[in-house]
């Protein structure tokens, strides 16, 4: 193969991998999936463009993958709000691989070393689990990256453009998901300033500097309106709080667990590929040096130096670092391209197996899913054909709670979605997962997976649940 080829075998792999994204989007609720599908229902039913809620009190997280799922959702309808908001995060996914690719050509890689780190990045984690759920962290991670990838890419290139779009990329992420967004991009630009002298006067240049205002003055901004809206002032307090509250540790047992798992398990998200990159470089098969050698090495820090707190924060996730995938993706693929090139065959080959696996897994998931956790939208459609469109309350703030009352919103919509108890429910259906509620009757009574849920009802639904009964 002549060298800046790309085998036709890796486009068709490129192929496969965007094409197993599709059947996800109609897999069943999985965790806290709910979360998201509600608030954008809750926005589009109350028009409260700006604030979003879950179960009628303020959720404390920007509206703007809200935003960008509300589209979807009035075209596909209510009733398919959760392939909406998989749709978003698919794409998100795939033009994160995309904005790689971009990423490695525009520091200098040819488009063999562009496309080794595509396929890295679409043999990971991204790929089999976390790339597709209807959680804020894939569209998070394209848009952190995004903004990393810019302030290299500006350092590279000696130029500003770069650095706005990089402001407004992370302004982006942190209307997404929360001011984490800003240390990520913060780590990447101390370690390019730190390791690249040549670049210092361009991202010191009097404009560069008013992009940084401007994007650090955003989240100001935002607080600002917001908090003139009655509704969602905290919603700095609220991200801030959240973030020190994971960094306290629930034992020291737990902390040194994790400080000890974290390292590994993201090596793992990386397999099998990370396995052989590390066996090719510990036999010593490298040979040679990539184009973009220099540039690995500057991703790798900001990858290392972002990658601390979450190793080091007792109640850290993996998802959590998920903007930092490409880089690692890039890193990995950089060793790579200077092994063998029997190793970068097998290492494609990995690739392809990886794919193929989670092809397999398309078909299994779904049952497994359902034989562990139950069947919410059955749930749901049993509750709804006995409250029709009237007023349901819940106090159960679980996954599987989630997952039911999601079902119930788009299956029941325009009803009122569901909101959270109030402390004197005189009327009205209550869905919990405890039946001895002064001043309630159980209607019905139900199982999700080992989870026993119950429909309670209270004044005047009783008489409503009575009359049904006969």
């Amino acid at each position: 193969m002549k060298h800046g080829e790309t085998p036709t075998l890796w486009r068709w792999l490129l192929v496969a991998a965007v094409v197993s994204f599709v059947p996800s989007l109609f897999f069943p609720y999985v965790g806290e999936e709910g979360v998201y599908t509600m608030t954008t229902l809750e926005m589009w039913h109350g028009h409260l463009w700006s604030n979003p809620v879950l179960y009628g009190n303020a959720y404390g997280r920007p509206p703007f993958l809200n935003w960008l799922m509300l589209p979807f959702a009035m075209t596909l309808g209510p009733a398919h709000v959760l392939v909406a908001s998989r749709l978003v995060t698919a794409l998100a996914t795939v033009f994160t691989a995309a904005s790689l690719f971009a990423f490695v050509r525009a520091l200098g890689g040819t488009r063999r070393a562009a496309w080794l780190a595509l396929l890295v990045f679409l043999s990971s984690d991204a790929l089999l689990y976390h790339g597709w759920l209807a959680y804020s962290d894939p569209l998070f991670a394209l848009l952190t990256f995004g903004a990393m990838a810019s302030i290299m890419v500006a350092a590279k290139r000696k130029t500003v453009a770069p650095i706005g779009f990089a402001m407004v990329l992370v302004t982006a992420a942190f209307l997404t998901k929360a001011l984490t967004a800003y240390v990520f991009v913060l780590g990447t630009w101390a370690v390019v300033f730190l390791r690249h002298p040549d670049a210092r006067s361009t991202l010191l240049k009097p404009s560069a500097v008013l992009c940084y205002v401007a994007g650090i003055a955003a989240p100001f901004a935002w607080f600002y309106v917001t908090s003139r809206t009655g509704l969602a002032g905290h919603e700095g307090g609220a991200m801030t709080g959240d973030v020190l509250k994971r960094m306290l540790p629930a034992n020291l047992l737990e902390w040194l667990r994790q400080v000890v798992s974290f390292p590994v398990e993201t090596f793992c998200r990386f397999l099998p590929v990370s396995a052989v990159v590390a066996y090719g470089v510990l036999r010593g098969q490298s040979s040679g040096s990539s184009e973009t050698r220099s540039w690995e090495t500057t991703a790798a820090l900001a990858a290392a130096l972002n990658f601390l707190p979450y190793w080091l924060s007792p109640q850290g996730s993996i998802r959590y670092i998920l903007p930092l995938y490409p880089f690692i993706a890039f890193v990995l693929a950089g060793r790579l391209a200077t092994l063998n090139e029997r190793t970068v065959r097998i290492a494609v080959y990995c690739v392809a197996a990886v794919i193929g696996l989670k092809f397999v897994g398309l078909a299994v998931f779904p049952i497994v899913q359902t034989r562990q956790h139950g069947d919410a939208a059955a749930v749901a459609k049993s509750i709804v054909a006995i409250t029709g469109a009237d007023r349901i309350y819940t106090d159960d703030p679980s996954s599987a709670g989630l997952s039911v009352n999601g079902n119930i919103d788009s299956q029941r919509w325009p009803a009122a979605p569901i909101t959270w108890v109030p402390a004197d429910m005189q009327d009205g259906w209550l869905l919990t997962r405890t039946a001895d509620r002064p001043g309630t009757a159980v209607v019905w009574t139900g199982m999700l997976g080992k989870e026993r849920m119950y429909l309670l009802c209270s004044g005047r639904a009783c008489a409503a649940a009575a009359v049904k009964a006969h």
